[in-house]
């Protein structure tokens, strides 16, 4: 089982890297969530939070391929939109991810709820965290397409580093619960 910590931990950073060489993903975002839900699809017998992420999971590898194909010119990383069609586009990705990282949180959450461990509060303390995050930059979306970009960018990329430090935060949280797994 503490395989499947690392592969979660592994495809997470697969998802939050983007490196890319001439228009090339050198870190495929498909391969970053596969991992995610191989790790989660054996941690699903836990609780119905690890299921949860293992469908999020599968649902955003196939939104990945599909967007490769469909909708190339929106990117899923990207901070700024400029359209109605971008952001409905994104959207469901956006929801998607926030599902998976929300049921990776609360999963942890759940399972070490009254062990020695703080994990629990700790899983807690970084939902909230990445849903506060999220939920502002929801909130801004439809205001970026009424303003100039330039007057909304500063807040953007203000809520966009808070949900990335975020992100980064989970990471160790999901370090460190593969850390504590006891076989």
């Amino acid at each position: 089982m503490r395989s499947a910590w690392y592969r979660i931990l592994w495809g997470l950073l697969f998802v939050l890297i983007d490196l890319k060489v001439e228009m090339v993903d050198i870190l495929p975002d498909m391969l970053g969530y596969l991992l995610i839900a191989s790790g989660l699809w054996r941690l699903q017998r836990l609780n119905g939070y690890f299921r949860l992420g293992h469908l999020s999971a599968w649902l955003l590898l196939v939104w990945s391929a599909a967007s490769l194909f469909w909708f190339p010119e929106v990117a899923m990383d990207s901070v700024h939109m400029q359209s109605v069609k971008n952001l409905f586009i994104l959207l469901p990705a956006v929801l998607l991810h926030t599902a998976l990282i929300y049921s990776i949180c609360r999963g942890i959450q759940a399972h070490y709820t009254g062990t020695e461990s703080e994990l629990d509060r700790k899983a807690r303390f970084r939902l909230h965290l990445f849903m506060a995050g999220q939920l502002l930059l929801l909130i801004l979306y439809p205001f970026m397409l009424n303003l100039d970009s330039g007057d909304m960018m500063s807040v953007i990329f203000i809520c966009s580093l808070l949900v990335m430090v975020t992100e980064i935060t989970v990471l160790f949280l999901v370090r460190s619960a593969g850390g504590e797994w006891i076989e």
